[in-house]
């Protein structure tokens, strides 16, 4: 009876867990956890701290994952880069952070990955109970797109002073209220709802519609709850106005209908179809398979292209991206051309470019430990290359000396390699190698819901290489979910064909 019971308890706090991922910046955090000095506060953390004391004193039973290796392996490195800094007497030059303070700060962000990840890997333990992970997570989907859609409301201005009523609700939600012309959703800004939209969630929506599988029971033959998940999804996507949610989206469908689309051969009824689009689609699934993926492509890229367009020509930080080339302004005015440089920083990535090349510089002063995690902010001005910054007014605005800010890379693997080495480096990418091979393991197989599931995974993965380079932080849930649902998927579906291997014997 008490099993029972903790097994049931154990499903409320995993559909809890699920449901309060889109909630990144919950105002209500404790200080013991950061409270009002970090801005990354995902809702998840109470159901995920009740799962870990439930887990716990069952992992002694439990054959624990091999991928766990690597992934200790590289948290034992961090630590070890974190610590160095400390025990020589490394003393920061800016009076309101101490290195204490940012190894406490970062370490809490990467124990809060960590413990997202190995939570998820460790819940799911047989097929259905994945299944029972898809809907609860599509669940969470849905209250976001929901939220999402009451935001386009003030949007797209259809209901006089409704942006001034959403704020009053939002501030219980999130630590931002947002603005009047993008959707944020339950997160702190449109970018991070747009990356949770497409990294996260556009993954498992979409291999699940290239497949034809639903979770649900289907609503016609041809319907699916997924189906208009996936078309809720693109809808509210564009209007969160995001350059990089838009290019991540980009790649997850041209991967996805490229390489993960099922293969149909043409039947006679194809050749035969009716009418011209029945003609148009019989004659598509006729031709070779590289014309077939060329012209999707290209479609791909003028519907993506062509929504981005016309959703964000009031919106300057969108038309950027392409006045700079059809203007007279910007370089011209300077160099009497256009370059490739002066686009970059006209679209705002001058300064990125910079943040990266620093953290190579730092990298190659500190090889093979760093400089330990979160302390690539007390040796930025050290190692900044020499440039012009006259045109960088956010890089001019940390170096003035009154006023010192926290600055990151805002690059995942330029992060790791200034502050963690290359040590640390090499076992997070062979821990990243080992989560694309459990996705391609199970992809491989010729059960279609293993496909599934390995496709879904494969396309987080893309997402994920596209992520690394806007985001350095360990405390966004959205990659470590997909990591460890690619975990527990491949330990069940592994332990599956085993069993099939020994039954046939």
């Amino acid at each position: 009876m008490i099993s029972d019971f903790l097994e049931k308890s154990r499903k409320v706090l995993w559909a809890a867990f699920l449901v309060s991922l889109p909630v990144t910046n919950f105002p209500y955090f404790p200080a013991g956890m950061g409270g009002s000095k970090v801005s990354v506060r995902p809702l998840l953390i109470y159901p995920l701290l009740l799962l870990i004391l439930l887990i716990l004193p069952t992992l002694w039973k439990r054959k624990l994952p091999r991928v766990w290796l690597p992934f200790l392996v590289f948290v034992l490195l961090a630590l070890v880069s974190s610590f160095l800094p400390v025990f020589s007497g490394v003393v920061s030059e800016m009076s309101e952070v101490t290195v204490i303070s940012r190894l406490i700060r970062t370490l809490f962000t990467l124990f809060l990955g960590g413990g997202i990840y190995m939570v998820v890997s460790l819940m799911p333990i047989t097929e259905e109970y994945l299944d029972f992970t898809l809907k609860w997570l599509y669940v969470g989907l849905l209250i976001s797109l929901i939220w999402g859609s009451l935001q386009l409301i003030y949007v797209l201005d259809l209901v006089p002073n409704w942006y001034n009523i959403m704020k009053i609700i939002q501030r219980h939600i999130t630590i931002t209220r947002g603005n009047r012309g993008r959707v944020m959703g339950l997160t702190q800004e449109p970018s991070w709802f747009a990356d949770q939209l497409a990294a996260l969630y556009l993954p498992w929506i979409y291999s699940a519609v290239l497949g034809n599988r639903s979770v649900f029971k289907r609503i016609t033959k041809w319907l699916t709850v997924e189906m208009i998940l996936f078309a809720w999804l693109g809808v509210i996507l564009v209007f969160t106005l995001s350059r990089s949610g838009y290019l991540i989206a980009a790649a997850v469908l041209g991967a996805g209908f490229i390489f993960f689309r099922r293969n149909q051969s043409p039947t006679r009824e194809d050749k035969q179809s009716s009418g011209f689009a029945g003609r148009i689609l019989g004659w598509f699934r006729t031709l070779p398979g590289f014309v077939k993926t060329l012209i999707s492509a290209v479609l791909i890229i003028v519907v993506l292209g062509g929504a981005g367009y016309f959703t964000s020509r009031g919106n300057n930080y969108i038309s950027s991206m392409w006045d700079y080339w059809r203007t007279s302004s910007g370089d011209i005015q300077f160099l009497g051309k256009k370059s490739l440089s002066g686009y970059i920083r006209n679209i705002g990535f001058g300064p990125r470019f910079l943040y990266w090349e620093t953290a190579y510089n730092i990298f190659r002063a500190y090889p093979l430990l760093g400089v330990g995690l979160g302390n690539y902010t007390f040796y930025f001005q050290d190692f900044l290359p020499a440039q012009q910054l006259g045109y960088m007014p956010e890089v001019l605005k940390i170096l003035v000396p009154d006023n010192p800010s926290i600055i990151t890379t805002k690059n995942y693997i330029t992060r790791l390699l200034a502050e963690i080495g290359l040590f640390g480096t090499a076992a997070y990418i062979s821990f990243l190698i080992v989560i694309a091979g459990e996705g391609l393991y199970i992809w491989l197989s010729k059960d279609q819901n293993q496909k599934y599931w390995g496709a879904g995974i494969l396309l987080g993965m893309i997402a994920f290489f596209m992520n690394t380079f806007s985001y350095d932080s360990f405390a966004i849930p959205n990659p470590w979910i997909i990591f460890g649902l690619a975990t527990a998927a491949f330990q069940i579906f592994r332990q599956k064909d085993i069993s099939n291997r020994e039954r046939s014997n």
